[in-house]
């Protein structure tokens, strides 16, 4: 049985808990210890400095020698001070050098015993047991202070940093300041982390449905503000990828599909073309004048217009046998300008073309390799196209042919001043029985042969998406614009 995943903002809130509340109690400690160490050192500096004080002030009351209390004033002087600051006891010690001895003079409170203190103390402070004991030797006065000296002895218990409901109301305090953190953390947490995290989980379930446009916002965190980016990334790769496979699957499908309809073809060419050149010669044997008896000029114009209408279909299966069959010819060296010269001077007399003002630009220098008939059927059937398309639009008929020169191809461009082409025949427009001439003006087929033609010569034919060019004329339609663009000499594949 598989594990149910843990939330993952339990954990960081869970984690963030423990974190913070470490470090609130940490924090809590530390302070505590280095307040209760400021205390105690301000207690014994405090505690130093007032047995100095004591000792100064009751220091000129006493003489060597002199009995102990012997006229109360030391005791009234050192009373006050018993059970201040948390001094237990005070003492003042009379020590004989000579004989080592020590004697009591005062003794107010309740002293601990305790060793004899030393002679020359100053402010020394010695820890016995919970108390602490400050001796502080007093200034002598006579001729004894060389064999007698005189010390102050301060006995006090220092009051404790903390009581036990002192670290209660910390322990509270910490607490809620814990919880407090831990709240802001949280939606801190919410608003860097998972608010984030779940833009990206949202765009992931609608690319897993299908859906590849989504992108991620790319805010928040840097290393979220990234992986936003790369994930935006992956699906533009995905999409672009896609898009290539259904381009190749396109590709692929129209590839068959014009591989069957040049099978068909060439076997329809076939089984029509011998057939169809029987009764073309037996309609011309019926036309010969020299036929006996003579037609009379009734049937005689029937029969001749049978015989165009066969022509034109023999003109079609000649094109299915130009499709079907692959194009083979010499490619060699040849200068575009002269090459598109002599073809513009024969079309400019063609009926279909008389009427449509020609015109070619580009420099004239520019060779490519191409066979020259194939590159003639080729320009010609695009003139030609082209003039029609011009001459259906309004204003005066203009086809422009320019000259390109890249780093490894050179070739022609055909622009004309019509209409330009539907946009549901774009993308099936080199496929075979595809046209937009009128019925009876076009076979379809024009297209397809010189896609054929040019990429036999190792070129490309290709038809220029819309504005890819300004207008022929002012104010008018971009028209049609087809592009042929073949290798250069010395670049050839």
């Amino acid at each position: 049985m598989a594990r149910r995943p843990r939330s993952l903002r339990l954990e960081l809130i869970a984690t963030l808990t423990i974190v913070l509340m470490m470090a609130v109690v940490s924090l809590s400690l530390a302070t505590e210890l280095l307040g209760a160490r400021r205390h105690e050192a301000q207690q014994h500096a405090r505690l130093v400095e007032h047995a100095r004080g004591l000792a100064t002030i009751v220091g000129p009351l006493l003489e060597p020698g002199a009995p102990a209390g012997h006229d109360g004033r030391i005791e009234q002087v050192l009373r006050p001070s018993v059970g201040s600051m948390g001094i237990e006891a005070v003492e003042i010690h009379r020590l004989d050098r000579d004989r080592d001895r020590a004697d009591v003079l005062v003794s107010l409170g309740l002293p601990p015993p305790l060793p004899t203190p030393d002679a020359e103390a100053d402010g020394h402070l010695e820890i016995a047991g919970d108390q602490w004991v400050v001796d502080q030797a007093l200034r002598g006065f006579g001729a004894d202070r060389q064999h007698t000296a005189l010390v102050l002895r301060v006995v006090a218990r220092p009051s404790p940093w903390t009581r036990l409901g002192d670290w209660t109301t910390t322990l509270v305090l910490a607490g809620g300041v814990g919880m407090v953190l831990v709240v802001l953390g949280g939606v801190l947490l919410e608003a860097q982390v998972q608010r984030p995290l779940r833009a990206v989980q949202r765009a992931a379930e609608e690319v897993a449905d299908g859906r590849l446009d989504v992108e991620v916002p790319a805010d928040g965190p840097a290393e979220l503000a990234a992986l936003a980016r790369t994930f935006n990334r992956m699906t533009s790769s995905l999409r672009q990828k896609l898009q290539e496979n259904a381009m190749q699957r396109e590709s692929l499908a129209r590839a068959e599909q014009l591989a069957s309809v040049g099978r068909l073809s060439a076997g329809v060419a076939h089984e029509v073309g011998n057939p169809l050149a029987a009764i073309l010669g037996y309609v011309e044997l019926l036309l010969d004048p020299r036929t006996e008896p003579a037609l009379d000029p009734e049937p005689r114009a029937l029969l001749e217009r049978c015989h165009t209408q066969l022509e034109r279909i023999q003109g079609i299966v000649g094109q299915l046998l130009d499709y079907s069959r692959p194009a083979h010819g010499q490619s060699r060296a040849v200068g575009l300008h002269d090459a598109v010269e002599r073809l513009l001077s024969l079309l400019r007399h063609d009926p279909r073309c008389r009427d449509v003002t020609l015109r070619l630009e580009g420099d004239a220098s520019v060779e490519a390799l191409a066979d020259p008939a194939h590159l003639d059927q080729v320009l010609q059937n695009l003139v030609v196209n082209a003039c029609r398309a011009a001459t259906e639009a309004e204003g005066e008929p203009l086809v422009v042919l320019r000259i390109i020169s890249e780093r490894d191809e050179a070739g022609l461009e055909v622009q004309d001043s019509g209409a330009g082409v539907a946009a549901e025949l774009r993308p099936r427009l080199f496929e075979p029985f595809v046209t937009t001439a009128r019925a009876g003006e076009g076979s379809g087929l024009g297209l397809a042969i010189c896609k054929g033609l040019v990429e036999g010569m190792h070129g490309r034919l290709e038809h220029m998406p819309p504005q890819a060019r300004p207008p022929l004329r002012a104010g008018g339609s971009p028209g049609a614009v087809f592009r042929v663009m073949l290798p250069r000499p010395g670049h050839a594949p």
